[in-house]
């Protein structure tokens, strides 16, 4: 896979290595990075350059150990057990995770630096065994090492990574530049790979620890997206034309090299050969060209300048992008909200932006976005639509399909009902029914509904449900066109009901407060879990919710001994293109299922009058910064409360304890 760069490639100087020949002996020599100790009996340390000759790293030949650990007694616990479903690390008796190898390469910013004794210069270099070293990690799916190293030394910033040739590839990458945590990576070619599919390697990443704050704390970004406006026009054959304008601001000065996230390339849905995304640049708002390089899935850009604290800056990407094919034949494309269809923040918490949009898709297909309808138009061979949404979100979504659109307004806010395919009008006036009860249910829980649209769209697949801004993409079981009886009847059971009512509560939790980090997920889905049950005992009776509160309890007791909560998302296992692991069954009951199991216990302790005072407060309190941690929602429920619930939250969401 050929990298894909903007004119001024910043790191072209650094692609082309070599080892410079001068060296010092191995024996003895031990440092540490991050969690990570590494001990050497034998061999020498080369340095590595660029074709400029800068300095980016040490190749390493002879006898070596790693022995990395991930923190407390629970992290260590949980990365243990990641280890042994992963293979290619041993787990010590205190659960540190320890590799041996004979070979790796370290690439450091200067800041980063390991201690060793001065470099000379010895006869010859080990220069096959370094190219047979490049050759083994060329393709993984990570961000080259050389963009950490470029980007630390231009920031000042730490950036560290090592390379090892264990009982499997390893990667231990300590990124207080570019992704701004450190993580403990065993490098697989998906299992049931077919032999079209890339010569990729993925990531499972074993481990993590937090850079420049308590696991548990909010990373402070020093710059968040505020303003995002795209301009979409698709192309043919899958293709789409982005003109895409970021605001970043500065809450402190920031730093002049920066890493964003965006899809670099995709596999095709048939072949599953893949396609790169065609960048064509990034400019600043007066102009100038931003030199930038896109390599797997990560964005550097090398700003003019630092933003200084309270300023803004409007960059400008421009690429034309393969993320609009129609999986199965169908006459639809999405950009969903994870799929990183414009250039992201690495920070969860730095995301927190207003959005406006011109899509252009090619009739007959309809196009959707998040956001208040502008205005929809015809213009020559595209359907358009112009959208806004002042209410600042962590993500948004963009959609176009061969939908039939049915409409309803009541309290100024408007359902819209998309029906694939054909329409359904008759399941359409059952959803917005349904819609417009739920919405009324749930904002005496939560205050008034945030947004003055909302557009229910059917999925031409089966069995789940999303919720972007404004949205909700919910599949074909729900618009089934024999249905009869009335709303919270006949093929609107059997799951179906929650399910709406989940996704209609994401509209308070996951665009009212979100998660300030992936530990804290529990807060969109637990919270938007309690509240659909909420609205089933009420309006479906007791026995209906008590069904689903036996289901929470059944799913969470399942999981409860893999992980705690907090660490639900860190759960890994040995990478498969079709993953037919429980892991993500897991991750659902732990996140979803037993977060609900622990709210519904508090609720029981407090009573309902003060359980909902408490998440209507928890929205209220943090309506100006949404994105927020589990120890923020538990210093409220106590002082709400006048209790201490920390040792409660200790044994059940940060334990493995069930309540």
């Amino acid at each position: 896979v050929v990298a894909v760069t903007a004119p001024g490639d910043p790191i072209a100087v650094l692609r082309d290595q070599h080892l410079t020949g001068r060296a010092t002996y191995a024996a003895g020599q031990i440092f540490t990075w991050g969690g990570g100790t590494y001990r050497f009996t034998t061999g020498k340390f080369w340095e590595i350059a660029g074709a400029d000759g800068t300095t980016v790293g040490l190749f390493f030949e002879g006898a070596g150990t790693l022995s990395w650990n991930g923190g407390d007694e629970t992290a260590r616990r949980v990365y243990a057990e990641n280890a042994k479903r992963v293979g290619g690390l041993s787990v010590a008796p205190d659960r540190s995770l320890e590799a041996s190898f004979p070979r790796a390469s370290f690439y450091f910013s200067s800041v980063s630096r390991p201690i060793l004794p001065d470099l000379a210069s010895p006869v010859t270099a080990p220069t096959e065994g370094f190219q047979q070293h490049g050759a083994v990690f060329l393709r993984d799916r990570v961000a080259p090492s050389v963009m950490g190293v470029l980007a630390g030394a231009i920031n000042g910033t730490s950036f560290a990574e090592a390379l090892l040739e264990a009982e499997k590839a390893v990667r231990h990458r300590v990124d207080g530049t570019l992704g701004f945590e450190e993580t403990l990576a065993v490098m697989n070619r998906p299992l049931g790979a077919p032999s079209t599919f890339p010569g990729w390697r993925f990531a499972a990443v074993v481990g993590r620890r937090p850079i420049g704050h308590p696991r548990r704390a909010t990373p402070v970004p020093a710059l968040r997206l505020v303003d995002l406006a795209v301009d979409l026009r698709e192309l043919d054959e899958g293709w789409g034309r982005f003109s895409v304008e970021e605001t970043l601001a500065a809450d402190r000065s920031s730093n002049r090299a920066i890493a964003l996230t965006l899809r670099s390339d995709v596999l095709q849905p048939r072949t599953l050969s893949a396609v790169a995304l065609r960048f064509g640049g990034a400019t600043t708002e007066d102009g100038r060209l931003v030199p930038a390089v896109l390599e797997k899935d990560t964005l550097l850009l090398i700003l003019p300048e630092r933003i200084p604290a309270g300023e803004s800056r409007r960059i400008t990407f421009h690429y034309d992008a393969p993320f609009l094919s129609r999986p199965r034949g169908d006459n639809l494309w999405e950009l969903h909200i994870a799929s990183a269809w414009y250039p992201q923040l690495a920070v969860r918490s730095a995301a927190r932006h207003s959005f406006r949009s011109v899509v252009r898709a090619k009739k007959p297909l309809l196009p959707f976005a998040s956001g208040e309808t502008v205005r929809r138009a015809e213009d020559g061979e595209w359907n358009l639509v112009e959208t806004r949404l002042d209410r600042p979100v962590p993500f948004v979504t963009v959609l176009a399909g061969a939908y039939s659109v049915q409409e309803e307004t009541q309290d100024g806010v408007l359902c819209r009902v998309a029906s694939y395919g054909i329409s359904k009008e008759k399941s359409g006036a059952k959803l917005t029914n349904l819609f417009h009860k739920m919405r009324k249910f749930y904002e005496p829980y939560f205050g008034a509904f945030p947004w003055k649209e909302y557009t229910i769209v059917e999925v031409n697949s089966y069995g789940f449900g999303q919720a972007p801004p404004g949205m909700m993409r919910i599949t074909r079981e729900a618009f089934q066109s024999n249905v009869v009886g009335d709303e919270f009847t006949a093929l609107f059971s059997g799951g179906i009901n929650e399910r709406l009512a989940h996704e209609i509560a994401h509209s308070w939790w996951g665009y009212g407060v979100w998660g300030a980090t992936q530990n804290d997920q529990w807060i969109e889905e637990s919270f938007a879990e309690t509240s659909a049950g909420r609205l089933l005992e009420e309006l479906r009776g007791h026995s209906e919710f008590a069904h689903l509160a036996n289901f929470w309890m059944a799913r969470a007791k399942d999981s409860s001994s893999l992980a705690p909560i907090y660490y639900a998302n860190e759960v890994t296992r040995k990478v498969e293109l079709f993953d037919s692991s429980d892991v993500q069954r897991d991750r659902a009951n732990l996140t979803y299922s037993k977060g609900a199991v622990l709210l519904q216990s508090s609720r029981k302790e407090v009573g309902d009058d003060t359980f909902f005072t408490v998440l209507k407060s928890f929205l209220r309190s943090f309506e100006k910064k949404p994105a927020v941690t589990t120890d923020q929602f538990i210093d409220l429920l106590s002082f709400v409360t006048k209790k201490d619930w920390k040792p409660w939250f200790e044994r059940y969401f940060y334990g493995f304890e069930m309540p």
